[in-house]
C-alpha cells in the first residue's frame, strides 16, 4: 500500500510539475511574444527614420522586462539596429536560432531561453523585426522549487499516508490474524475458539463475528456428529454383536456377487473365515446342492440381484463345507441398497437345519409308518389306495385291495400280555413282507389287522395270492415262553377297477368281506361282490357305525317306556315298566332298535350306548323320586363284562341317589350263559346293592336250563317268539308254561313279552304268569309322558 501510494504521489507531483513547468513555460512564451509585439509596435517611426538613440532608448525600455535576456531591433535584412547589448549592434546575427527565427517568424525556445519575434511593418510593408529574448532559467529555478516542494509534500504524504496504512494494516492484520490462528486452531480440531467480541462496521470486524457463529455452527455440528458418530458406532458394535451371536449364518456381497463379510456361524458352515473368503465369488465358499439330485443349485445371489427381490432356497438344499462335510440348510437372499434405493450388495442369511431336517424326515416317516411294525400306517395307505384308485380311472388297470384281519390274537394278548401280541405282530409282519411282491404296499392297519395293495392285479390272481398269504399266516408258531401259539387270518377282497368310488368305499367294502369271512369259519378269502346280499347286510351295518356315532355327537338318542303289568290285580302297587332307547336320524325321524342295535353290537358301541341309557334313565328317576316304581333297564353282554362298567353303574346310582330297588337290569340269557362268571359277579354286585335283575328272552338260548339255577335273577321273561302266537301254537303254549312253572319252582317271577291280543292275555293269566309286557298292554311312549298308574 505504500508503495502503491509513492507511486500514486509520484505521478501526482509529476503532473504536477508537468503541468506547472507548461504553465510557466506558456507564460514566458506570451511575455517573449507579448514584449516583442510591443517593441514592434513602438519601433517602426524611430526605424524609418534610422533614428539610433530612440531605437536605444526604445530597446533599453526593455530591460526592466522580467527575465530579459536580449532585446534587439533588426533591419528587414536581419541587421541590428538597437540591442540592449551592444556588442551585437549592427551585425547581422547568422547564428542557427536566428536563420531559424527570421525564416519561420515563429517563436523558438533554445538554450533554456524564449526567443520571441514580431515583424515591424510600415504600410503592410516589412521594415525590420522586433527580437526579445527571455531567460527561462529563472522560470525553471521556480518550478524546480515547486518541484522540490511537491516532492516534500509526497514524501511526507506517502510517509503519513503509509503511517497510517501500516496502522491500518495492521489493525487489520491484527484480526485477519486471530482469525488465521482461530482458523488454524479449527483445522487441528479445536472447535472450542471463540474471538473477541468486535462490534465494528468493517468487513473483516463482520468477519469475525460471523466466524465466531461458523465456528459455534462447526462445535454444534461437531457434537451432533460425534453423537451421531457414537450412535452409529454403537449400533455398527450391536450389528457385529448380533451377526456374531444369532445362531444363522450370514454373508453379504457386492453387487458382483463377491464376498465382503462372513459371521462366525457362516465361517463354521461354510469352513472359510472371512479373510479367505473376502473377495472371492460366492459359488467358491458357498456350494449348494439338491439334496435329492445331487445337482448344482442356482447361486441365491444373482437370483436376488436379477429380480431385485427377496429369494430363497428350494426345498432340500445341502450345503457342502470346504471339508466335504454336508448340512442341509434353509436360506433367504435380500438385496441390500443404500439410502437412495440403489441396490450396493446383498445378505444372504442361512441356517443349519440338518437335525430338524432329519427330525421332519423322523416324523413324516412316522407319519406315514406304523411304529410298531414299520409298515405303512392307516393315513399312508389310504393315500397310496387314492392313487391307484386314480391310476385305475385314468388308465383303466385293474389292482386288488386285501384287508387282512388276524383270528386268535386276542387270546395271545389276553393270555401273554400286550408284550406278546406287539412281538407277534413284528414277527408276521417279517413273514408277510416275504410273501408279497416287491411292488405291493403291506400296511398295518390298526391293533391286529393289515391291508395290502396289488397293483396291476387281477381278482383272480389276487386271490391266488391272498391264500397263499392265509396260508403263511396258518402255517406260523408263534413261541412265547414255554407256550406255542398257532394264529389264522380273514382276509377281504375287493378289486380296484375304473368304476371303484373313493378309498373309504373300498376300505369299508373290504372290511365287510373280511368280517364275512370270519363268519363263514375264518381262515379264508372273501370277495366282495355288490350284489351279494349277505354283504350287503354286513355293510348296511358297517354303514350305520357311522350314523350312530354321528348321533351320540348330536344328541338324537331318546328314552321311551313300555309299562310291564300284573297279569292278576292286586299283585303290584308300583309301576313297572322297561326302558327303550331310540334314534332319531338326521331327518328327526324314528329309527327302530332293530335297524341299528345289530350294528352296535357288532362293532362295539353297546358299551357307550349302555352308559348313555343308565346315565339319562338314572337322571330321570333322579328327578322323579316320590314315585314307586320300578324301572327295567337293557344291559349288553359287552357291557357286563366290562368291570367299568360295573363301577360306571355304581357310581352312577351313588351320584343320583336312586334307590337301587327302583332298578332292575335286564340281561338276555345268550349274553348271561356267554360268560357266566362274569355275568354271576356282575349281577350279584349290584344286587347286593338292592338292585333287581331279569333275564331277558328265555328260551331262546340252548343251555337255558343248565344255568338258570346259576344265575340269581328276580325276573324270567319269557321270549316272545313263544308267547306272540301261544293261543294258536301249542307248542309255544307249552314252552311258556314249562318256563313259568321252572320260575316259580325257582322263586322267580316271570314276565311274558309280545302280549299282542286278549286271548294270550287270558291264557297267561291261566297258567299263572305273574307279568305282562306287550301292545295290548301298551305301546312303547316317550319316557318324558310317563304317567304312573
Amino acid at each position: 500500500m505504500v508503495g502503491l501510494h509513492a507511486v500514486l504521489m509520484g505521478l501526482i507531483v509529476a503532473d504536477m510539475v508537468t503541468r506547472q513547468q507548461s504553465f510557466m513555460e506558456h507564460q514566458i512564451s506570451r511575455e517573449g511574444q507579448s514584449r516583442a509585439i510591443t517593441l514592434a509596435a513602438s519601433a517602426p517611426v524611430w526605424l524609418l527614420s534610422n533614428d539610433i538613440d530612440a531605437l536605444d532608448a526604445l530597446v533599453n525600455s526593455m530591460k526592466s522586462v522580467p527575465h530579459l535576456q536580449l532585446a534587439l531591433i533588426l533591419d528587414s535584412k536581419g541587421k541590428v539596429r538597437a540591442t540592449t547589448d551592444s556588442s551585437l549592434f549592427n551585425l547581422v546575427l547568422d547564428d542557427a536560432p536566428s536563420k531559424q527565427l527570421l525564416a519561420t517568424g515563429k517563436q523558438i525556445w533554445h538554450g533554456g531561453m524564449v526567443d520571441s519575434i514580431s515583424e515591424i511593418t510600415s504600410g503592410n510593408k516589412r521594415i525590420g523585426y522586433a527580437r526579445i529574448i527571455l531567460n527561462g532559467s529563472a522560470a525553471q529555478s521556480e518550478l524546480d522549487a515547486v518541484t522540490h516542494r511537491g516532492i516534500l509534500y509526497a514524501i511526507t504524504a506517502i510517509l503519513l499516508g503509509g503511517l497510517l496504512s501500516w496502522l491500518l494494516v495492521r489493525s487489520m492484520t491484527h484480526k485477519l490474524r486471530l482469525l488465521s490462528n482461530a482458523a488454524d486452531s479449527i483445522a487441528a480440531g479445536k472447535l472450542d475458539v471463540t474471538l473477541a467480541d468486535d462490534s465494528g462496521r468493517d468487513e473483516v470486524s463482520r468477519l469475525s463475528r460471523d466466524f465466531n457463529l461458523m465456528a459455534r455452527a462447526l462445535e454444534q455440528d461437531q457434537e451432533q456428529r460425534s453423537r451421531f458418530e457414537k450412535s452409529l458406532f454403537m449400533e455398527k458394535e450391536r450389528a457385529l454383536v448380533t451377526l456374531h451371536s444369532i445362531g444363522d449364518g450370514v454373508i453379504t456381497t457386492d453387487t458382483q456377487g463377491r464376498i465382503e463379510f462372513l459371521n462366525p456361524v457362516a465361517e463354521e458352515l461354510t469352513g472359510w473365515n472371512t479373510e479367505e473368503a473376502c473377495g472371492l465369488p460366492l459359488t467358491e465358499v458357498f456350494h449348494i446342492i439338491n439334496e435329492d439330485t445331487r445337482t448344482t443349485i442356482e447361486n441365491p445371489v444373482n437370483k436376488a440381484l436379477q429380480g431385485n427381490c427377496i429369494v430363497g432356497l428350494a426345498n432340500h438344499t445341502v450345503l457342502i463345507r470346504r471339508d466335504g462335510r454336508e448340512f442341509s440348510i434353509e436360506d433367504s437372499a435380500a438385496p441390500i441398497r443404500d439410502r437412495d434405493g440403489v441396490v450396493i450388495g446383498v445378505v444372504l442369511v442361512f441356517h443349519d437345519n440338518t437335525q430338524s431336517h432329519a427330525m421332519a424326515r423322523e416324523i413324516s416317516y412316522q407319519a406315514s409308518h406304523d411304529a410298531l411294525t414299520g409298515l405303512l400306517n392307516r393315513r399312508e395307505f389310504e393315500h397310496q389306495l387314492s392313487g391307484l384308485i386314480g391310476n385305475a380311472i385314468a388308465e383303466h388297470h385293474q389292482h386288488a385291495l386285501l384287508y387282512l384281519d388276524l383270528d386268535q390274537f386276542k387270546v395271545i394278548n389276553d393270555t401273554c400280555g400286550h408284550a406278546a401280541g406287539d412281538e407277534l405282530l413284528r414277527q408276521l409282519t417279517l413273514i408277510l413282507q416275504a410273501r408279497v411282491r416287491e411292488n405291493d404296499m403291506l400296511a398295518r392297519l390298526g391293533g391286529d389287522e393289515f391291508g395290502v395293495l396289488l397293483q396291476s392285479c387281477p381278482v383272480s390272481k389276487a386271490l391266488v395270492l391272498a391264500e397263499e398269504l392265509i396260508e403263511t399266516v396258518r402255517t406260523f408258531h408263534f413261541c412265547w415262553g414255554d407256550k406255542i401259539f398257532s394264529i389264522g387270518a380273514s382276509i377281504g377282497l375287493v378289486a380296484i377297477t375304473h368304476e371303484s368310488q373313493d378309498w373309504a368305499s373300498l376300505l369299508s367294502h373290504a372290511d365287510t368281506a373280511c368280517y364275512l369271512a370270519k363268519e363263514r369259519g375264518r381262515n379264508r378269502v372273501q370277495v366282495y361282490h355288490a350284489d351279494d346280499a349277505e354283504l350287503a347286510q354286513r355293510h348296511n351295518e358297517m354303514h350305520w357305525v357311522g350314523r350312530i356315532a354321528k348321533a351320540f355327537e348330536e344328541d338324537r338318542f331318546l328314552l321311551y317306556y313300555q309299562p310291564i303289568v300284573p297279569t292278576s290285580p292286586g299283585k303290584m302297587n308300583f309301576s313297572h315298566f322297561e326302558v327303550l332307547v331310540r334314534m332319531l336320524d338326521e331327518d328327526g325321524k324314528l329309527v327302530a332298535p332293530g335297524v341299528f342295535i345289530p350294528a352296535a353290537e357288532r362293532y362295539n358301541l353297546m358299551l357307550t350306548l349302555d352308559r348313555w341309557v343308565v346315565n339319562n334313565a338314572l337322571n330321570w328317576l333322579a328327578a322323579h323320586k316320590d314315585i314307586p316304581m320300578v324301572c327295567a333297564i337293557n344291559l349288553s353282554g359287552h357291557s357286563m363284562g366290562d368291570e367299568r362298567f360295573l363301577a360306571f353303574i355304581i357310581s352312577q346310582i351313588k351320584g343320583t341317589g336312586v334307590a337301587p330297588d327302583n332298578l332292575c337290569f335286564e340281561v338276555t340269557e345268550t349274553a348271561a350263559i356267554g360268560n357266566l362268571t362274569k355275568a354271576v359277579h356282575f349281577i350279584r354286585e349290584l344286587k347286593a346293592l338292592g338292585c333287581r335283575f331279569a333275564l331277558d328272552d328265555f328260551g331262546a338260548g340252548l343251555s337255558s336250563f343248565a344255568y338258570l339255577k346259576n344265575l340269581p335273577v328276580d325276573y324270567l321273561k319269557i321270549d316272545g317268539g313263544f308267547v306272540k302266537d301261544m293261543d294258536r301254537n301249542e307248542t309255544n303254549h307249552a314252552m311258556v308254561e314249562a318256563i313259568n312253572n321252572i320260575g316259580h319252582t325257582m322263586k322267580i317271577q316271570t314276565i311274558a313279552e309280545f302280549v299282542e291280543n286278549q286271548a294270550i292275555f287270558e291264557q297267561l293269566k291261566v297258567i299263572g304268569v305273574d307279568f305282562a309286557q306287550g301292545y295290548l298292554i301298551a305301546k312303547p311312549a316317550p319316557l318324558d309322558e310317563f304317567h304312573p298308574e
